[in-house]
């Protein structure tokens, strides 16, 4: 039967941080430490697909800040040498299916395959991705640099709050807290709907 990733995001709405990291530990649970074949359904994602399978085609881990998911890949016991930049947009997936799998879509630009694994009692599986950004690169030019440019993720234990009220300083009254909030160099993975609940719950004009 058709088991996808419950994790799997909304297509009517942009995925915030809190979506992202949902997804992220399913797939730590699903997906990291398998061997994956890699291909590129609609063909827009040739070159990263390719490079997957090149580095060993190991997921090795999966860091999320805010709204941006970032998969190492590479060989089991080495460290990663691609990842690959996620940013879902508005209807973005990453589904995972075991046992019976869908057909691609037009939407579909990365399709990872696992074996079964006997021995360690892992089932076979195909994950489909789809989203608005899907690139990738060397960790050191492509990981490390986007992450700096990302404001704390309040979801991740090493956020330090102190970042976003010292940004908030700088800017003033030039801009305002409700655009704050959803500037992710200020603070990253906050969307709309959180903006607006929390500025309610707070008491706060978005102005």
């Amino acid at each position: 039967a058709l088991d996808p990733a419950p994790a799997a995001p909304p297509r009517s709405q942009m995925v915030e941080g809190d979506g992202c990291h949902r997804v992220a530990r399913e797939h730590r649970r699903t997906l990291v430490g398998r061997r994956f074949s890699a291909t590129s359904p609609n063909k827009r994602f040739q070159a990263g697909a390719a490079a997957i399978v090149e580095a060993g085609g190991v997921l090795l881990s999966i860091e999320v800040h805010g709204k941006n998911m970032f998969y190492f890949f590479g060989r089991t016991g080495g460290r990663p040498s691609v990842v690959m930049h996620v940013h879902f947009g508005m209807a973005g997936r990453f589904g995972v299916y075991k046992a019976k799998e869908p057909e691609t879509t037009e939407k579909t630009r990365l399709r990872l395959e696992a074996a079964a694994d006997a021995k360690r009692g892992l089932p076979a599986l195909a994950a489909h991705l789809s989203a608005m950004t899907v690139r990738h690169g060397p960790p050191e030019e492509l990981y490390a640099p986007l992450a700096a440019k990302l404001g704390p993720d309040p979801l991740r234990g090493d956020a330090d709050p102190e970042r976003f009220f010292a940004k908030c300083a700088g800017a003033g009254a030039r801009k305002s807290i409700g655009l704050a909030l959803m500037d992710q160099r200020f603070l990253a993975g906050v969307g709309n709907i959180y903006r607006t609940e929390t500025l309610y719950e707070a008491g706060i004009h978005p102005e």
